[in-house]
Protein backbone atom coordinates (compact mmCIF):
# COMPACT_ATOMS: atom_id res chain seq x y z
CA UNK A 1 0.00 0.00 0.00
CA UNK A 2 1.31 3.47 -0.83
CA UNK A 3 2.26 5.75 2.05
CA UNK A 4 -0.45 8.28 1.16
CA UNK A 5 -3.06 5.51 1.07
CA UNK A 6 -1.93 4.39 4.52
CA UNK A 7 -2.23 7.95 5.85
CA UNK A 8 -5.70 8.36 4.38
CA UNK A 9 -6.84 5.09 5.95
CA UNK A 10 -5.50 6.14 9.35
CA UNK A 11 -7.25 9.50 9.16
CA UNK A 12 -10.60 7.83 8.64
CA UNK A 13 -10.02 5.00 11.12
CA UNK A 14 -10.90 4.99 14.83
CA UNK A 15 -8.54 7.23 16.78
CA UNK A 16 -6.26 6.25 19.65
CA UNK A 17 -6.14 9.25 22.00
CA UNK A 18 -3.96 9.62 25.10
CA UNK A 19 -5.32 12.19 27.58
CA UNK A 20 -2.89 13.54 30.18
CA UNK A 21 -4.41 15.18 33.26
CA UNK A 22 -3.06 16.07 36.69
CA UNK A 23 -5.32 13.62 38.49
CA UNK A 24 -8.88 12.45 39.00
CA UNK A 25 -9.62 15.43 41.21
CA UNK A 26 -12.99 17.01 41.98
CA UNK A 27 -14.14 19.49 39.38
CA UNK A 28 -15.03 20.21 35.81
CA UNK A 29 -11.85 18.86 34.20
CA UNK A 30 -12.44 15.35 35.52
CA UNK A 31 -16.03 15.54 34.39
CA UNK A 32 -15.02 16.80 30.95
CA UNK A 33 -12.53 13.95 30.53
CA UNK A 34 -14.95 11.29 31.72
CA UNK A 35 -17.77 12.39 29.41
CA UNK A 36 -15.52 12.96 26.39
CA UNK A 37 -13.72 9.62 26.74
CA UNK A 38 -16.94 7.68 27.33
CA UNK A 39 -18.38 9.20 24.16
CA UNK A 40 -15.21 8.55 22.14
CA UNK A 41 -15.23 4.93 23.27
CA UNK A 42 -18.92 4.53 22.47
CA UNK A 43 -18.25 5.71 18.92
CA UNK A 44 -15.46 3.19 18.35
CA UNK A 45 -12.39 5.26 19.25
CA UNK A 46 -9.77 4.20 21.81
CA UNK A 47 -9.23 6.81 24.53
CA UNK A 48 -6.96 6.32 27.53
CA UNK A 49 -6.30 8.70 30.45
CA UNK A 50 -3.14 9.08 32.54
CA UNK A 51 -2.77 10.98 35.81
CA UNK A 52 -2.69 10.63 39.57
CA UNK A 53 -5.54 9.16 41.60
CA UNK A 54 -7.74 11.84 43.18
CA UNK A 55 -10.93 12.07 45.24
CA UNK A 56 -13.16 11.68 42.16
CA UNK A 57 -11.46 8.50 40.99
CA UNK A 58 -14.66 6.49 41.40
CA UNK A 59 -15.81 8.32 38.27
CA UNK A 60 -13.10 6.49 36.32
CA UNK A 61 -13.00 3.16 38.14
CA UNK A 62 -15.91 1.67 36.21
CA UNK A 63 -15.32 3.60 32.98
CA UNK A 64 -15.17 1.88 29.60
CA UNK A 65 -11.65 3.19 28.92
CA UNK A 66 -8.37 2.52 30.76
CA UNK A 67 -6.68 4.72 33.36
CA UNK A 68 -2.90 4.78 33.78
CA UNK A 69 -1.66 5.96 37.16
CA UNK A 70 1.27 8.31 36.54
CA UNK A 71 2.93 11.07 38.64
CA UNK A 72 1.78 14.05 36.61
CA UNK A 73 1.59 16.48 39.56
CA UNK A 74 5.17 15.90 40.65
CA UNK A 75 8.43 17.77 40.17
CA UNK A 76 10.93 17.39 37.32
CA UNK A 77 12.19 13.94 38.35
CA UNK A 78 8.67 12.56 38.76
CA UNK A 79 7.57 14.02 35.42
CA UNK A 80 10.63 12.51 33.74
CA UNK A 81 9.76 9.11 35.20
CA UNK A 82 6.13 9.53 34.14
CA UNK A 83 7.16 9.04 30.51
CA UNK A 84 8.23 5.44 31.11
CA UNK A 85 5.26 4.82 33.41
CA UNK A 86 2.82 5.93 30.71
CA UNK A 87 4.57 3.99 27.96
CA UNK A 88 4.46 0.84 30.10
CA UNK A 89 0.83 1.47 31.04
CA UNK A 90 -0.12 1.78 27.38
CA UNK A 91 1.50 -1.57 26.57
CA UNK A 92 -0.29 -3.20 29.50
CA UNK A 93 -3.61 -1.73 28.26
CA UNK A 94 -3.12 -3.27 24.83
CA UNK A 95 -1.77 -0.19 23.03
CA UNK A 96 1.20 -2.14 21.67
CA UNK A 97 1.54 -0.69 18.17
CA UNK A 98 4.14 1.90 17.22
CA UNK A 99 3.27 4.61 17.85
CA UNK A 100 0.88 3.40 20.57
CA UNK A 101 -1.51 6.35 20.05
CA UNK A 102 -2.33 8.75 17.22
CA UNK A 103 -2.50 11.96 19.25
CA UNK A 104 -1.88 13.26 22.78
CA UNK A 105 -4.32 15.64 24.48
CA UNK A 106 -2.95 17.41 27.59
CA UNK A 107 -5.06 19.25 30.16
CA UNK A 108 -2.51 20.83 32.54
CA UNK A 109 0.79 22.56 31.92
CA UNK A 110 2.87 19.92 33.71
CA UNK A 111 1.13 17.16 31.80
CA UNK A 112 1.73 19.05 28.55
CA UNK A 113 5.50 18.84 29.17
CA UNK A 114 5.28 15.07 29.50
CA UNK A 115 3.01 15.07 26.47
CA UNK A 116 5.60 16.93 24.41
CA UNK A 117 8.35 14.50 25.38
CA UNK A 118 6.18 11.56 24.33
CA UNK A 119 4.96 13.31 21.18
CA UNK A 120 8.52 13.87 20.00
CA UNK A 121 9.46 10.29 20.81
CA UNK A 122 6.50 8.89 18.90
CA UNK A 123 6.39 11.64 16.23
CA UNK A 124 2.76 12.45 16.83
CA UNK A 125 0.94 15.75 17.53
CA UNK A 126 -0.02 17.32 20.84
CA UNK A 127 -3.24 19.21 21.62
CA UNK A 128 -3.51 21.29 24.80
CA UNK A 129 -6.77 22.44 26.40
CA UNK A 130 -6.78 25.66 28.41
CA UNK A 131 -9.44 24.96 31.03
CA UNK A 132 -8.89 28.07 33.17
CA UNK A 133 -7.63 31.54 32.27
CA UNK A 134 -5.55 33.67 34.60
CA UNK A 135 -2.74 31.14 35.03
CA UNK A 136 0.72 32.64 35.65
CA UNK A 137 2.55 33.91 32.58
CA UNK A 138 5.86 35.07 34.07
CA UNK A 139 9.06 34.08 32.28
CA UNK A 140 9.60 30.97 34.42
CA UNK A 141 6.03 29.76 33.86
CA UNK A 142 6.30 30.38 30.13
CA UNK A 143 9.57 28.46 30.04
CA UNK A 144 7.70 25.43 31.39
CA UNK A 145 4.61 25.88 29.20
CA UNK A 146 3.72 23.99 26.07
CA UNK A 147 0.51 25.16 24.43
CA UNK A 148 0.49 22.17 22.08
CA UNK A 149 0.53 22.16 18.31
CA UNK A 150 -3.04 23.39 18.63
CA UNK A 151 -4.63 24.90 21.72
CA UNK A 152 -8.27 24.08 22.39
CA UNK A 153 -10.47 26.41 24.44
CA UNK A 154 -14.13 26.02 25.40
CA UNK A 155 -14.95 29.74 25.45
CA UNK A 156 -14.49 33.00 23.58
CA UNK A 157 -13.12 34.57 26.74
CA UNK A 158 -10.36 31.95 26.98
CA UNK A 159 -9.60 32.38 23.29
CA UNK A 160 -9.15 36.13 23.69
CA UNK A 161 -7.05 35.65 26.82
CA UNK A 162 -4.62 33.44 24.90
CA UNK A 163 -4.32 36.04 22.14
CA UNK A 164 -3.98 39.07 24.42
CA UNK A 165 -2.06 37.68 27.39
CA UNK A 166 -0.24 34.56 26.18
CA UNK A 167 0.30 36.13 22.73
CA UNK A 168 -0.60 32.97 20.86
CA UNK A 169 -1.22 33.05 17.14
CA UNK A 170 -5.02 33.02 16.67
CA UNK A 171 -4.56 30.39 13.96
CA UNK A 172 -3.30 27.95 16.60
CA UNK A 173 -6.42 28.26 18.75
CA UNK A 174 -9.57 26.20 18.27
CA UNK A 175 -12.76 27.01 20.21
CA UNK A 176 -15.06 24.06 20.94
CA UNK A 177 -17.64 24.73 23.69
CA UNK A 178 -18.36 21.99 26.21
CA UNK A 179 -21.59 20.11 25.61
CA UNK A 180 -23.91 17.96 27.70
CA UNK A 181 -26.41 15.17 27.21
CA UNK A 182 -29.45 17.42 27.06
CA UNK A 183 -31.79 14.43 27.39
CA UNK A 184 -30.43 13.88 30.92
CA UNK A 185 -31.61 17.38 31.84
CA UNK A 186 -35.09 17.50 30.26
CA UNK A 187 -36.91 20.78 30.00
CA UNK A 188 -39.33 21.33 32.86
CA UNK A 189 -43.09 21.45 32.39
CA UNK A 190 -45.88 22.06 34.89
CA UNK A 191 -46.05 18.42 35.94
CA UNK A 192 -42.27 18.12 36.38
CA UNK A 193 -42.20 21.35 38.38
CA UNK A 194 -45.01 20.22 40.68
CA UNK A 195 -43.36 16.82 41.21
CA UNK A 196 -39.95 18.36 41.91
CA UNK A 197 -41.36 20.85 44.39
CA UNK A 198 -43.26 18.13 46.17
CA UNK A 199 -40.04 16.11 46.40
CA UNK A 200 -38.25 19.11 47.93
CA UNK A 201 -41.30 19.90 50.14
CA UNK A 202 -41.70 23.36 48.62
CA UNK A 203 -44.73 25.60 48.23
CA UNK A 204 -45.79 25.27 44.60
CA UNK A 205 -46.53 29.02 44.38
CA UNK A 206 -43.30 30.37 45.87
CA UNK A 207 -40.50 31.67 43.65
CA UNK A 208 -37.49 29.36 43.99
CA UNK A 209 -33.85 30.36 43.46
CA UNK A 210 -31.22 27.61 43.25
CA UNK A 211 -27.45 27.46 43.65
CA UNK A 212 -25.94 24.11 42.59
CA UNK A 213 -22.18 24.09 43.06
CA UNK A 214 -19.33 23.51 45.48
CA UNK A 215 -19.32 25.51 48.68
CA UNK A 216 -15.84 26.92 48.18
CA UNK A 217 -13.94 30.16 47.62
CA UNK A 218 -14.18 30.73 43.85
CA UNK A 219 -17.93 30.05 43.83
CA UNK A 220 -18.92 33.09 45.96
CA UNK A 221 -21.54 31.00 47.76
CA UNK A 222 -21.94 33.73 50.41
CA UNK A 223 -23.55 35.95 47.75
CA UNK A 224 -26.51 33.54 47.77
CA UNK A 225 -27.04 34.24 51.48
CA UNK A 226 -26.72 37.96 50.78
CA UNK A 227 -29.37 37.82 48.05
CA UNK A 228 -31.74 35.83 50.26
CA UNK A 229 -31.34 38.43 52.98
CA UNK A 230 -31.64 41.51 50.74
CA UNK A 231 -34.68 40.22 48.83
CA UNK A 232 -36.97 39.86 51.85
CA UNK A 233 -39.02 42.91 50.82
CA UNK A 234 -39.18 42.41 47.03
CA UNK A 235 -39.74 38.63 47.23
CA UNK A 236 -40.96 37.80 50.75
CA UNK A 237 -42.05 34.26 49.80
CA UNK A 238 -38.90 33.34 47.85
CA UNK A 239 -37.04 30.16 48.78
CA UNK A 240 -33.34 29.61 48.15
CA UNK A 241 -31.96 26.09 47.63
CA UNK A 242 -28.21 25.52 47.96
CA UNK A 243 -27.20 22.07 46.75
CA UNK A 244 -23.62 20.90 47.03
CA UNK A 245 -20.77 20.27 49.42
CA UNK A 246 -17.49 21.87 50.37
CA UNK A 247 -15.46 23.52 53.13
CA UNK A 248 -17.76 26.55 53.42
CA UNK A 249 -20.80 24.53 54.51
CA UNK A 250 -20.38 25.13 58.28
CA UNK A 251 -19.95 28.87 57.63
CA UNK A 252 -23.06 28.97 55.45
CA UNK A 253 -25.13 27.16 58.06
CA UNK A 254 -24.05 29.63 60.74
CA UNK A 255 -24.89 32.59 58.49
CA UNK A 256 -28.36 31.19 57.81
CA UNK A 257 -29.04 31.00 61.56
CA UNK A 258 -27.39 34.33 62.42
CA UNK A 259 -29.42 36.17 59.76
CA UNK A 260 -32.61 34.28 60.66
CA UNK A 261 -32.96 32.86 57.17
CA UNK A 262 -34.00 29.34 58.18
CA UNK A 263 -37.36 29.75 56.41
CA UNK A 264 -35.76 31.15 53.23
CA UNK A 265 -32.57 29.15 52.67
CA UNK A 266 -32.13 25.38 52.65
CA UNK A 267 -28.90 23.45 52.17
CA UNK A 268 -29.35 20.22 50.24
CA UNK A 269 -26.79 17.39 50.02
CA UNK A 270 -24.69 16.83 46.92
CA UNK A 271 -26.57 14.59 44.49
CA UNK A 272 -28.79 14.53 41.43
CA UNK A 273 -29.40 18.21 40.54
CA UNK A 274 -32.32 17.64 38.15
CA UNK A 275 -35.09 17.86 40.80
CA UNK A 276 -33.53 21.10 42.04
CA UNK A 277 -33.38 22.56 38.52
CA UNK A 278 -37.00 21.55 37.91
CA UNK A 279 -38.10 23.12 41.18
CA UNK A 280 -36.30 26.39 40.46
CA UNK A 281 -37.45 29.51 38.65
CA UNK A 282 -33.94 30.97 38.64
CA UNK A 283 -30.49 29.40 38.96
CA UNK A 284 -27.66 31.67 40.07
CA UNK A 285 -23.93 31.22 39.41
CA UNK A 286 -22.00 33.99 41.19
CA UNK A 287 -18.53 32.45 40.63
CA UNK A 288 -15.30 34.42 40.55
CA UNK A 289 -13.72 31.75 38.33
CA UNK A 290 -15.14 29.16 35.94
CA UNK A 291 -13.66 27.21 33.06
CA UNK A 292 -17.04 27.10 31.31
CA UNK A 293 -19.73 26.20 33.90
CA UNK A 294 -21.48 22.90 33.35
CA UNK A 295 -24.04 24.00 35.94
CA UNK A 296 -25.13 26.83 33.64
CA UNK A 297 -25.59 24.44 30.72
CA UNK A 298 -27.47 21.87 32.79
CA UNK A 299 -29.79 24.41 34.36
CA UNK A 300 -30.55 26.01 30.99
CA UNK A 301 -31.22 22.59 29.46
CA UNK A 302 -33.69 21.92 32.28
CA UNK A 303 -35.57 25.12 31.41
CA UNK A 304 -34.20 27.48 34.07
CA UNK A 305 -33.45 31.13 33.62
CA UNK A 306 -29.86 31.74 34.73
CA UNK A 307 -28.05 34.67 36.29
CA UNK A 308 -24.29 34.21 36.08
CA UNK A 309 -21.16 36.28 36.38
CA UNK A 310 -19.07 36.98 33.29
CA UNK A 311 -16.56 34.22 33.84
CA UNK A 312 -15.42 32.02 30.96
CA UNK A 313 -18.35 30.55 29.04
CA UNK A 314 -20.87 33.32 29.65
CA UNK A 315 -20.83 34.43 26.00
CA UNK A 316 -21.58 30.89 24.86
CA UNK A 317 -24.50 30.67 27.29
CA UNK A 318 -26.24 33.98 27.68
CA UNK A 319 -28.30 35.97 25.19
CA UNK A 320 -28.85 38.96 27.44
CA UNK A 321 -32.43 39.28 28.64
CA UNK A 322 -33.60 36.46 26.36
CA UNK A 323 -32.44 33.24 28.03
CA UNK A 324 -30.82 34.72 31.12
CA UNK A 325 -28.71 37.52 32.52
CA UNK A 326 -25.03 38.11 33.08
CA UNK A 327 -23.18 40.68 35.15
CA UNK A 328 -19.61 41.62 36.10
CA UNK A 329 -17.82 39.63 38.79
CA UNK A 330 -18.91 42.13 41.40
CA UNK A 331 -21.03 41.50 44.47
CA UNK A 332 -23.13 44.65 44.24
CA UNK A 333 -23.80 44.19 40.52
CA UNK A 334 -24.78 40.56 41.06
CA UNK A 335 -27.14 41.35 43.91
CA UNK A 336 -28.76 44.19 41.94
CA UNK A 337 -29.37 41.87 38.98
CA UNK A 338 -30.80 39.19 41.26
CA UNK A 339 -33.18 41.63 42.94
CA UNK A 340 -34.36 42.91 39.56
CA UNK A 341 -35.11 39.40 38.30
CA UNK A 342 -37.00 38.52 41.49
CA UNK A 343 -39.20 41.59 40.99
CA UNK A 344 -40.25 40.30 37.55
CA UNK A 345 -40.85 36.56 38.02
CA UNK A 346 -43.21 36.46 35.02
CA UNK A 347 -40.16 36.84 32.73
CA UNK A 348 -38.33 33.84 34.13
CA UNK A 349 -40.40 31.09 32.46
CA UNK A 350 -39.96 32.62 29.01
CA UNK A 351 -36.23 32.91 29.65
CA UNK A 352 -36.12 29.30 30.79
CA UNK A 353 -37.84 28.06 27.64
CA UNK A 354 -35.39 30.04 25.48
CA UNK A 355 -32.50 28.66 27.56
CA UNK A 356 -33.53 25.05 26.92
CA UNK A 357 -33.76 25.69 23.17
CA UNK A 358 -30.35 27.39 23.17
CA UNK A 359 -28.63 24.38 24.75
CA UNK A 360 -30.23 21.93 22.34
CA UNK A 361 -29.10 24.00 19.38
CA UNK A 362 -25.57 24.92 20.48
CA UNK A 363 -24.29 23.00 23.52
CA UNK A 364 -24.90 19.27 23.07
CA UNK A 365 -22.33 16.53 23.58
CA UNK A 366 -22.84 15.43 19.96
CA UNK A 367 -21.74 18.84 18.67
CA UNK A 368 -18.75 18.86 21.01
CA UNK A 369 -17.68 15.34 20.09
CA UNK A 370 -17.99 15.86 16.34
CA UNK A 371 -15.93 19.05 16.53
CA UNK A 372 -13.30 17.41 18.76
CA UNK A 373 -12.82 14.39 16.49
CA UNK A 374 -12.61 16.74 13.51
CA UNK A 375 -9.93 18.73 15.36
CA UNK A 376 -7.93 15.58 16.14
CA UNK A 377 -8.01 14.45 12.49
CA UNK A 378 -7.04 17.92 11.25
CA UNK A 379 -4.08 18.18 13.63
CA UNK A 380 -2.90 14.66 12.74
CA UNK A 381 -3.08 15.46 9.02
CA UNK A 382 -1.18 18.73 9.47
CA UNK A 383 1.50 16.98 11.52
CA UNK A 384 2.07 14.36 8.82
CA UNK A 385 2.38 16.89 6.04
Amino acid sequence: MAENDSDDATLSAPLRVLHLTAGSDAGGISRYLHVLCQELKQRGHQPVVAGEVGIWHDLFTNATFPWIEAPLKSGPIGLWRARATIARGLRNAGFDQQPPVDIIHAHYRKSSLVGRWLARRWRIPLVYTLHLTGIPLDWASNLLSDWGDTTHVPSSQAQQWLIDEAQLDPERIQRIPHGIHAERFPEVDDQKRTTARALRELNDASPVVAFVNRFDTPKNDDWVIDLADLSRDVAPNALFLMQGEGPHEPILRREIVDRRLQNRVRILPYGDPVPTYHAADLVIIPSALEGFSYVTTEAMSAGCAVLRTRTAGWEEHIIEGVNGRSCPIDREAFLAAGLELLQHPEQLRDMGHAAAAHVREHLTIDRQLSATVELYRKVIAQHRH
